[in-house]
């Protein structure tokens, strides 16, 4: 008797649940995804190793245009702000030197040595501790960078001072028209007069008294010197009293004041700011540095005497490694560059300050004459930022010639800090036609600006 279809089904059934993988079949099988699995995590690893190249790749150059857009935001701003021809002004839009306390004191600086005044070497620390190595730099900024300061105005107001401008004198009265507050009360008036002036409790900002030919001088108004005999009733304009020291004893133009003629405009509402690279002596990273104030030798330094703020500087941007300034003048010339510098040699600049390689600054006072690479004949900056990534990881390393070592005349590597004015490349002491090479990826980033007010009809 034949069997019925549904035994022969069921007896298939078993058969088939019954077969199973062979040995020999397991193990092609493992070796398949072993194989599929080892390519998978190769390409992934290759791809995340090209992602992270190409990201440090870029952070030298994100951290260069930032800081050089920072830069230009400020330098763009720069100003004078004494409102007269510029064929009879003695300008201050930029900031070579000033008067502290009767001592010329300089606000500028081109590559850094450690060697200026007030200035000495510092040693930062290695972080990681072994890669990179030790890093020389200043108590002013790291060396070969230059520092700046300028005035750049983010309120600008002028109010006329009454005449007969007072004799030089501490304190000295001064009356201005002031009405801004007097639609509510003398009181309001002279709030808003305290607040014009950045008015912060002990003194004002630093404000400038501006003439008509252009000469100028600073000015601070102490607490006591707000005066509150000043009404808005006053015909004469009497509005606004108050007492400062106009001798210029303490902070003066460099050279000292040349007097001021009528009228007389108190000039507020300014900034004055200075910028500075420093390597962090914490973490061993160069950072853009800002200052809300004059550059200051005997306070701005990572390692002030006690009481001494120098706290006023303030990190802006990390991996800024170098800052370089050029002075554009209106006879064409570019001065700090890598072939021409400040000389002292006639007909450029017969005096001794231009030795410290930035502009000279007779001021206003007539007693120095201005030489022609005066800072007042500067129409516009060309200034540089290198920027710097993180340390590399291994697997970027693999994917750059981190480990080519070749001559600077030959190198095609990223791998050391570029030349930038004249600031020339770190040399290998050890290969002296070798760059100082290292394990970051650098860029630098150019940017050239005029002085808005410098350029006719500006």
């Amino acid at each position: 008797m034949w069997p019925s279809s549904s035994s022969r089904a069921s007896a298939s059934s078993r058969g088939r649940r019954a077969r199973g993988f062979t040995l020999l079949e397991a193990m092609i099988s493992l070796l398949l995804l072993v194989i599929v699995l080892i390519v998978a995590m190769t390409m992934l690893f290759q791809m995340r190793a090209f992602a992270e190249r190409q990201q440090y790749f870029m952070l030298p150059r994100q951290a260069a245009r930032r800081a050089t857009d920072y830069l230009s935001y400020y330098i763009a701003g720069a100003s004078d702000v004494n409102y007269v021809n510029s064929l009879q002004q003695s300008p201050n839009a930029l900031i070579t030197y000033y008067n502290l306390n009767g001592v010329l004191t300089q606000a500028s600086y081109n590559n850094l040595t450690g060697t200026e005044t007030g200035n000495a070497a510092r040693v930062v620390a290695a972080n990681p501790p072994v890669i990179p190595t030790a890093i020389s730099s200043t108590n002013f900024g790291d060396i070969g960078t230059d520092i700046i300061t300028m005035v750049a105005p983010f309120n600008p107001s002028r109010y006329q001072v009454l005449a007969p401008f007072p004799p030089a004198s501490a304190p000295a009265d001064v009356w201005v028209n002031f009405r801004v507050g007097c639609a509510t009360s003398d009181a309001a008036n002279q709030a808003a007069f305290a607040a014009a002036t950045g008015f912060d409790g002990t003194q004002s900002a630093l404000l400038m008294l501006v003439d008509k030919t252009g000469s100028w001088a600073y000015v601070r108004i102490p607490s006591a010197g707000y005066l509150l005999d000043g009404l808005c009733s006053d015909t004469a304009n009497q509005n606004i009293h108050f007492q400062a020291d106009t001798t210029s004893a303490t902070l003066a133009p460099p050279n000292g004041t040349g007097g001021l003629t009528d009228p007389v405009f108190l000039v507020a509402g300014l900034q004055v700011i200075s910028f500075r690279v420093l390597t962090d002596s914490v973490d061993g990273v160069p950072k853009l540095q800002q200052k809300l104030g004059l550059f200051d030798p005997t306070t701005d330094n990572p390692y002030p005497p006690p009481g001494n703020p120098a706290a006023a500087f303030t990190n802006v941007m990390e991996n800024v490694e170098d800052l370089q300034i050029a002075y554009m003048y209106r006879n064409g010339a570019i001065w700090n560059t890598v072939n021409q510098t400040i000389q002292n040699v006639a007909p450029d600049c017969p005096l001794v300050a231009c030795d410290n390689g930035v502009p000279f600054q007779a001021g206003p006072s007539g007693v120095v004459a201005a030489p022609p690479v005066d800072i007042q004949n500067v129409i516009g900056l060309r200034f540089s930022v290198t920027g710097r990534s993180p340390l590399l990881p291994i697997g970027a390393r693999q994917l750059t010639n981190i480990d080519v070592k070749e001559t600077l005349a030959t190198t095609t590597s990223l791998h050391f800090r570029p030349a930038s004015e004249d600031h020339k490349v770190t040399m290998d002491t050890d290969h002296p036609t070798w760059p100082l090479y290292d394990q970051y990826d650098h860029y630098r980033a150019t940017a050239t600006l005029m002085l808005r007010n410098r350029i006719p009809r500006g």
